[in-house]
């Protein structure tokens, strides 16, 4: 395969993996609320909303390692999913504690409980994707 076309399926992996990490980052801060979900298409939209938000900040905080990741993995030919997996989680902790970003402050809902452990999960849960 070219070189070109490597970084582009790169940059799609990791497209898609941030895709996911957003999504279970915005899963495991509206599980609480679930209870009381309904058919509501107001919190469906407030749901997609956070979806996107938070796919938004994982892009923005966790691009940058994620590409050193990878660098890595390419240089050193590494196709582990474990290396993967524990390298998204380490990512997700690199982000959380290298960017400014906390859920208390990311929406008018309740502080997310456990912050600290959604974004590992996602981050793990990305690099698994990936």
């Amino acid at each position: 395969m070219s070189l070109v076309g490597r970084l582009l399926v790169i940059l799609f992996a990791l497209l898609v993996s941030a895709l996911i990490a957003g999504l279970a980052l915005a899963v495991g801060v509206m599980v609480p609320d679930f209870v009381t979900v309904t058919t509501d298409p107001v919190e469906h939209f407030q749901f997609i909303a956070f979806s996107v938000l938070a796919t938004n900040l994982v892009l923005a905080a966790a691009f940058v390692p994620a590409l050193v990741l990878v660098g890595l993995a390419e240089i050193f030919d590494i196709r582990s999913v474990f290396y993967y997996a524990f390298g998204g989680g380490a990512v997700g902790l690199i982000a959380y504690f290298g960017s400014d970003i906390r859920f208390e402050d990311a929406t008018d809902m309740p502080p997310a409980a456990f912050g600290l452990q959604l974004v590992a999960a996602s981050g793990i849960i990305a690099g698994f994707v990936y």
